[in-house]
């Protein structure tokens, strides 16, 4: 492996709001990697669960703002018709559903009508103007409707309904314009928050309140300096939540996060900004400390705006995706993981690693080739945007693909951009000629997929029209038939990376993060709530109990 040498970074924007966990909002995994396992018992009332995150939020509107840093700060305030199951017998980022607002749900018609039953006696937090009142199916329509009129970033995720009523306050019916055999998971989707229609209709401004049905309330914002929220008293799961609160601190500057976690000031430390070197030297310095390690299901990524030369020729965009070697940068900077296509591999359709290497290979040769054909013998040189709020890690993997790009005679200027600017004016304003970084992780095939290769997806943000390609992900979303949907999967992500090739999914990596020896039942799931925090407890021997 030949060194890495740190590149210069062209800064053109100081860094003011950093992204936070990114990818995971709150700890936990199935079993500890290291450190000290607690003993089972039975959960504890009381304490106060205590992290920081590099950045906060812009806006607390779920349906205004797509940022993982907007739904980890209300994903315990809000709740879904159906959510996630999580508990130390269910595999990480399981599709398995449970209840949340919604008791029961299924689909008749031949999958075009899904039917939510909703709970009984679920209130509202007991803040103004919504004062504790009943969630009903009002406030299932409202929310709808809005994400319909904004339009929400949801929009896709609801754009095959084409009819939704409530026969009564506990029932919503949906009718489909086809059959869709995931739309409960869509439901279940990390975007997918019931609003109270006090906030729809603008009573309340949702930029700077969330008012919900969750676990825990939202007592107090300030931004870029702290959260803190207090258990529901009145959530409808009795005797939950176990903790008295949460309380979230914004910390830019990882070292003190660290130094945090080693001086007992919090109780948990982030996956996504610590790198092998940094989990090998905290462990080493306290083995008490529990670390949990879970599979990888983010995907480090590098992509181009196609409608920009010199990518809108796919000759190019092959040639960036061949130039880099994907396999030696994971090894070397990540702590695990696997190469991916388009759709995370331990996805329902998504391809083996394998199969990704092999249509997606690191030929540095080829790659010259194919920009000598498409006019550039001699290279080009390009400015890549990115962002350190996603940590230094990504920082690093940015700079190896500098590098790699480099070696076939592409020049690349990073250009490090604080995450509001990146996330929102350069990125989704599609102001970039290439750029580097995560993305979310997505929880079925066809959320990937239709949201950012279909040419009016929600999240296509590299300019991709390939009427080929919209034609056979709007095909397989009918498919009731399970093999027939896979192979159809299987084809599409073939297509994309070897017709598309953009965005280049470079691989998923695997998550350490590191919890005090204290916490207890933390089983998260990769989407961006945290409701999971429902059934975590602290021992007695945490700061703070009360």
């Amino acid at each position: 492996m030949r060194p890495r040498t740190r590149l210069q970074i062209i800064v053109t924007l100081v860094a003011v709001a950093l992204l936070g966990t990114g990818c995971f909002s709150a700890p936990g995994g199935r079993s500890p990697a290291g450190g000290v396992a607690q003993p089972a018992g039975p959960p504890q009332d009381g304490g106060i669960f205590r992290y920081s995150l590099p950045s906060d939020a812009r806006s607390l509107d779920p349906q205004a703002q797509s940022s993982f840093n907007t739904h980890v700060a209300i994903g315990s305030t809000y709740s879904k018709l159906v959510d996630f199951d999580t508990g130390p017998d269910v595999p990480y980022g399981s599709p398995q559903l449970e209840g949340d607002l919604a008791e029961k749900w299924g689909p008749s018609d031949g999958g075009r009508t899904w039917t939510f039953t909703l709970r009984h006696g679920v209130r509202f937090h007991d803040k103004p103007p919504v004062n504790g009142r009943e969630f009903t199916a009002d406030d299932v329509l409202c929310t709808m409707q809005r994400i319909r009129e904004l339009p929400g970033h949801q929009l896709n995720l609801i754009s095959m309904v084409q009819d939704i009523s409530a026969p009564d306050p506990y029932t919503v019916v949906f009718r489909l314009a086809e059959p869709y055999a995931e739309f409960d998971q869509n439901m279940a989707n990390h975007f997918m928050w019931i609003l109270p229609c006090e906030g729809t209709r603008g009573e309340f401004d949702l930029n700077t309140t969330a008012i919900g049905t969750g676990p825990f309330v939202l007592d107090k914002w300030e931004r870029d300096r702290e959260r803190v929220l207090s258990a529901n008293p009145n959530y409808y799961r009795e005797g939950t939540p176990h903790m008295a609160g949460v309380h979230v601190s914004i910390v830019p500057d990882q070292a003190s996060a660290i130094a945090a976690l080693r001086t007992g000031q919090v109780d948990y430390l982030s996956p996504l900004t610590l790198d092998k070197a940094q989990v090998e030297r905290i462990m080493s310095q306290d083995s008490s400390l529990q670390l949990n390690e879970e599979q990888g299901l983010t995907q480090v990524r590098l992509y181009m705006n196609q409608e920009r030369k010199p990518f809108d020729d796919v000759r190019v965009r092959r040639a960036v995706a061949m130039a880099i070697d994907r396999e030696g940068m994971l090894s070397t900077i990540r702590a695990g993981g696997s190469l991916s296509g388009p759709v995370t591999p331990t996805l329902f359709g998504g391809l083996a690693p394998e199969e990704s290497a092999r249509l997606q290979p690191h030929d540095p040769e080829q790659a010259r080739r194919l920009l000598a054909e498409a006019g550039y013998p001699n290279g080009f040189s390009v400015r890549m945007i990115l962002t350190d709020g996603y940590g230094e890690t990504v920082v690093r993997e940015a700079q190896w693909a500098q590098q790699d790009l480099a070696e076939v005679g592409i020049q690349v200027e990073l250009d490090l951009q604080d995450y509001a600017t990146y996330f929102t004016e350069s990125f989704a304003g599609k102001n970039y000629d290439m750029g580097f970084g995560l993305q979310t992780p997505m929880l079925a095939a066809d959320e990937y997929l239709s949201t950012e290769w279909v040419s009016d997806g929600a999240r296509n943000w590299y300019g991709i029209n390939d009427p080929e390609l919209d034609r056979m992900i709007t095909a397989q979303r009918g498919m009731l038939d399970q093999s027939a949907r896979l192979q159809a999967l299987v084809d599409i992500q073939r297509y994309i990376l070897e017709n598309v090739s953009n965005p280049v999914p470079l691989y998923v990596y695997n998550s350490p993060s590191i919890l005090a020896p204290y916490v207890h039942d933390a089983y998260p799931h990769p989407d961006y709530g945290t409701r999971h925090q429902i059934d975590m407890w602290l021992g007695p021997d945490a700061p703070g109990r009360s």
